[in-house]
């Protein structure tokens, strides 16, 4: 059975109310990184941590794949978080989407060009992050897609960016516009930045 990221989000939450139970799924979602405790993937808004029970063939194939790839997965739900959950994984496969090549090369820190200023944006996983001077300032969950959140749709990769604390009223909306190994510039489709260009961080 295929369910929404929507359903996902009700699974959780009815997880909450009853912490022994688990419910199985079946989605597509994002392959963010594997190590010895096992694999994390985003789905549904959610961040999934596998289990030490999970299918090993099934944690193989994902620590197979690059960081930030698209992937199916089936398994089962438990012990929800506030934005967390833990999957007994079954079965994992990659899964095609066109923006994975996107926000593969996103990943990492980048500066905006011309600007002597202490400031640079970090994509971290499906997390850009705003540092000044050094430190962590506002952080933002990113979906990539289509359209942004209010249902406006642009061509090219688009992040809906949802400020993590929830604050909606710094939530925002980028498109790429152009990137490569060095150069990214961002189009701000919600605000009055209008395109801001980057170049990566050494």
């Amino acid at each position: 059975m295929r369910i929404s990221p929507l359903a996902v989000l009700l699974t959780l939450a009815s997880l909450a109310a009853g912490p022994s139970r688990a419910e199985e799924i079946t989605d597509t979602g994002w392959k963010i990184s594997c190590d010895d405790a096992g694999c994390q993937i985003a789905l549904g808004g959610y961040a999934l941590w596998t289990t030490a029970d999970s299918d090993p063939a099934a944690l193989k194939i994902l620590q197979s794949l690059p960081d930030i790839s698209a992937v199916t997965i089936t398994g089962a739900l438990q012990n929800m978080g506030d934005a967390s959950a833990e999957i007994v994984l079954r079965k994992a496969q990659a899964a095609q989407n066109i923006h994975e090549g996107n926000l593969q090369a996103l990943q990492g820190d980048w500066a905006p060009v011309g600007e002597d200023t202490p400031y640079f944006i970090r994509f971290v996983g499906l997390e850009m992050q705003e540092w000044v001077t050094g430190e962590l300032g506002d952080s933002f969950a990113l979906v990539a897609g289509e359209s942004c959140a209010d249902g406006t749709v642009h061509q090219g990769t688009v992040l809906s960016l949802y400020r993590l604390g929830d604050d909606p009223e710094a939530d925002g909306c980028r498109v790429i516009e152009y990137i490569d190994a060095q150069t990214l510039s961002l189009r701000d489709v919600s605000g009055a930045w209008g395109v801001v260009d980057y170049t990566r961080v050494q």
